[in-house]
């Protein structure tokens, strides 16, 4: 750096991550020099000024924090960051959203000092399905949507439903998929109205999350009539504490209330195997599924119920 604060020493690990990472190392490289860093003082810090980069698509970031880390420390820490960067929070822009809209990234950290405080930069290089540019188109596409599906009023099961039939109704399944990562994305499904299974994903998470729905991405397999399996991605959404599956994307090839609502033990799950991640404890108890259908005849009544439960509960609260 052009400080004299900042003292690099010799180490310096490369991570290049895909679909797995690989690890190689190199001398120290210039990007420490390239201007003053902000050196956080915990990972999540950091980690939340990277996923500020990562919603505006900036392809090349670096980000600091003040802490000690050997050459076996720097591989995990270059990992750590961006997992925490692009964890699941609720905000529609990050999160899954950001997860299933980057393709690679490759990460690179010198250690040095702050003056007497010991501190590792990381720079990252990601590589994107969409640009800026595009984002910010699919960012004013969204609020038109919000917007005309007049959400406010409506129950939870009506906007699940009113968002799920509108990317039914607009979208259609891009069946020229060669060279084409765009078609993984919300812009691609949004605003030119056409995507693969990963942009419908992405939309519905996004509009959910807009609305203000709880919802995950699943990545796994889709069992296809004659059992043979693919790539495929689709959604989990809360309503009333319990997650039902969605996949909005066979829900406009098919039959749309064959994929709409599902809860866990159903015909849903022979024909979506979700990857491992999904399926282990962690996951699934913090994301319960529904163990009966959903009853939309009772669609309202429920939430009426919650919100007086609620009420008497902040009334009880002001009291005492």
């Amino acid at each position: 750096m052009t400080s004299r604060k900042h003292l690099i020493r010799l180490l310096t690990v490369i991570i290049m991550a895909a679909a797995a990472m690989a690890f190689c190392f190199a001398a120290a490289p210039s990007f420490a020099a390239d201007g003053e860093i902000i050196y956080r003082d915990s990972e999540k810090k950091a980690a939340a000024d990277l996923r500020k980069h990562m919603e505006q698509r900036d392809s090349k970031v670096i980000v600091g924090i003040k802490t000690e880390a050997d050459e076996k420390k720097l591989k995990k820490l270059i990992g750590r960051v961006i997992s925490k960067a692009i964890k699941h929070n609720g905000d529609p822009c990050g999160g899954d959203y950001i997860t299933f809209q980057y393709e690679s990234y490759k990460g690179k950290a010198v250690t040095g000092m702050d003056g007497s405080t010991p501190v590792v930069a990381i720079e990252y290089e990601i590589t994107y399905y969409d640009d800026a540019d595009q984002e910010a188109a699919t960012d004013k596409k969204v609020s038109e949507i919000i917007d005309s599906l007049d959400l406010d009023e409506k129950t939870d099961y009506e906007k699940i439903s009113a968002i799920y039939n509108y990317i039914c109704d607009n979208v259609d399944y891009e069946t020229d998929t060669e060279d084409n990562n765009l078609s993984r994305t919300a812009y691609s499904a949004l605003v030119e109205g056409k995507a693969v299974c990963q942009g419908y994903a992405v939309s519905l998470y996004r509009l959910l999350l807009e609305a203000g729905i709880n919802n995950r991405i699943i990545f796994g397999d889709g069992v296809a009539p004659d059992m043979t399996k693919s790539a495929h991605t689709w959604n989990i959404v809360e309503l009333h504490g319990d997650y039902y599956y969605l996949d909005v994307t066979w829900g406009d090839t098919a039959d749309r209330d064959e994929y709409f609502l599902k809860p866990g033990g159903s015909s849903f799950e022979k024909t979506h195997i979700a990857s491992e991640e999904f399926t282990d404890k962690k996951f699934t108890e913090k994301y319960p599924m529904a163990e009966e259908a959903y009853r939309a005849e009772n669609n309202g009544l429920l939430e009426k119920v919650l919100e007086m439960a609620k009420w008497i509960r902040e009334r009880f609260d002001s009291i005492f």
